[in-house]
């Protein structure tokens, strides 16, 4: 189960704190990267929109590989998923205190987790940083039990060095002898005379022909898929009149733009991502509602 986490903990807490206090939801969303937002946390400049709280690594502002990171973590097809906070103080209280909100996201649920800040390192205290100036007995009878233990180490070290003395030039000797007999079984094969004065002709065998490694041809990169949002303002840009979720997937399949990849509601995850879109962007977003269920392109660019 793939876990999004959200390097703007600052902004988080901000939806949390909203959607805790006034009961509107967070919204989860996929389309033009993969963020959290919420209605009532704005952008200062009217009209602009929501502001969005991006999962680590798919932002595309910032993120080349926005768009391959979000389809990674929650697959192609695009979402947008209400998380209801109203009644979690204890989940405020922990942001507040400075824990990481994080989302785990399955195909049936989502859940939200909070991980606790590191702790802090205990201090020494001034006796343990050798600051003390008392003097006490069990503090001497330590530092008397200190010494013999260190004599009695360096003890231990004086015999294991002796020993590994002998070990070593037992095994240089070892060695020695090693290498003289591989020197007599080289001059054997190679006819010359050893130690003892006989030697045998050297014989070769023909080598194989290492086998010829092929060079494998790159494959040629996957075109990139175009998303439900992008093929919606194409269809709805050449489209005369408004249209619903529902004639959008379905000119979108028949165009080849896009079909969905085994959603079941596929209509109302494309209606979601518009509503998300409009409510992001306002006047700058691609589509407009015009009726209730209806939209039209608005004529702006990607």
């Amino acid at each position: 189960m793939p876990k999004l986490h959200f390097p703007d903990q600052a902004l988080v807490l901000r939806m949390v704190e909203a959607a805790v206090k006034n009961g509107k939801p967070l919204m989860l969303a996929h389309d033009h990267g993969l963020y959290l937002c919420h209605d009532d946390i704005k952008h200062p400049a009217p009209g602009t929109g929501c502001i969005c709280a991006f999962v680590d690594g798919c932002n595309p502002d910032i993120d080349a590989d926005a768009h391959e990171t979000a389809n990674a973590l929650v697959g192609f097809d695009d979402f947008g998923t209400s998380i209801p906070l109203g009644g979690q103080e204890a989940l405020l209280a922990d942001l507040k205190r400075g824990h990481r909100l994080a989302i785990n996201f399955g195909r049936r649920a989502v859940t939200i987790l909070t991980q606790a800040p590191p702790t802090k390192q205990s201090q020494p205290t001034p006796a343990a940083r050798g600051r003390g100036t008392e003097s006490h007995p069990t503090a001497r009878m330590k530092d008397s039990n200190m010494k013999t233990a260190t004599k009695k180490t360096k003890s231990t070290k004086s015999a294991t060095k002796k020993s590994t003395t002998k070990a070593a030039a037992g095994g240089e000797k070892l060695r020695k002898a090693a290498i003289a007999e591989i020197g007599e079984r080289i001059a054997t094969l190679e006819g010359a005379p050893t130690a003892n004065g006989k030697g045998k002709a050297a014989t070769t065998k023909p080598t194989k022909a290492a086998p010829s490694k092929t060079r494998t041809e790159k494959k040629a990169p996957k075109a990139k898929r175009m998303s439900a949002l992008d093929a919606a303002a194409q269809v709805l840009e050449g489209a005369k009149e408004p249209m619903t979720a529902g004639a959008l997937i379905t000119a979108m399949a028949e165009r080849g733009l896009w079909t969905s990849p085994g959603g079941k509601t596929p209509h109302a995850t494309l209606y979601a991502a518009l509503i998300r879109e409009i409510n992001a962007k306002g006047k700058d977003a691609r589509f407009t509602k015009t009726d209730r269920g209806m939209f039209a392109f608005n004529g702006k660019a990607a």
